[in-house]
């Protein structure tokens, strides 16, 4: 692979974030991956999955949660 094939690999690929909670402690409550137009997250536990329209679609369902960009 060339170093600009690599290089366009990176630029494409999707923004890895944590759903955060703050209540009481900090705790991660969800994974996701932030694509272009979209965005899939998946609950700590496996549980809950989803595909949102984009990442912040997702922090209504967690109790004081916030996003952590990795």
């Amino acid at each position: 692979m060339t170093s600009e094939e690599r290089e366009w690999v990176a630029e494409e690929a999707p923004r890895l974030f944590a759903v955060v909670e703050r209540t009481p402690d900090l705790q991660v409550a969800a994974w996701g991956l932030a694509f272009e137009e979209s965005a899939q997250v998946v609950s700590e536990d496996g549980g809950l999955r989803m595909s949102l329209q984009g990442p912040e679609s997702c922090l209504h369902l967690f109790k004081d949660s916030e996003l952590l960009w990795i």
